[in-house]
């Protein structure tokens, strides 16, 4: 399982889509083909990475999904649905999370990693019993974040792979 390799590619095509930026002072550039005309005060539907290197730069701020309040959403619709269900999380939910854990401070930091943590372990626990039972469908797949599309999957298979082995093994046995 290559998760780190999967959630690299799924954050570059994260940071491609768009957010809202409001300009801090006038700006004009022309990067490399990137066109960007913006008078201070001004809001503007930019790609994610270009609102960062403006809010960096201190000539724009960049709007920021809550992440912690959609994260003890999240946690609190998961402990509600049952044992067998699964709530929906956004595909790109941990990668958000992660980005925006970036900014906090040890504290805050610590706080979120301990929910995060607790959503994690109550969905992966709920995931292993699913994907030990039954196939990835549209509808489950709808519910899941990339990172966990790829642990149910590879739970799944290696899943039918043991129970094939243990199956051999019988099969074998019963002809003798």
């Amino acid at each position: 399982m290559e998760i780190d390799k999967i959630e690299k590619l799924h954050s570059i095509g994260y940071g491609l889509k768009d957010a809202k930026v409001s300009i801090n002072h006038d700006i004009k550039f022309n990067v490399a083909g990137v066109k960007i005309n913006g008078t201070q005060g001004e809001v503007l539907n930019l790609p994610l990475w270009i609102g960062k290197i403006l809010a960096q730069n201190k000539l724009a701020s960049l709007e920021k999904p809550d992440m912690i309040t959609e994260l003890k959403q999240a946690l609190s619709k998961e402990k509600m649905v049952g044992e067998y269900q699964m709530s929906t999380l956004d595909p790109h939910f941990y990668i958000k999370l992660k980005e925006s854990m970036k900014d906090l401070n040890r504290d805050d930091f610590n706080h979120v990693e301990s929910m995060m943590l607790e959503l994690f372990r109550m969905r992966r626990g709920k995931l292993v019993k699913i994907a030990d039972s039954t196939k990835l469908n549209s509808e489950l797949y709808n519910k899941l974040t990339i990172e966990e599309n790829i642990f149910f999957k590879t739970i799944h298979d290696n899943s039918i792979e043991f129970e094939k082995q243990i199956r051999g093994d019988l099969n074998e046995q019963s002809s003798n």
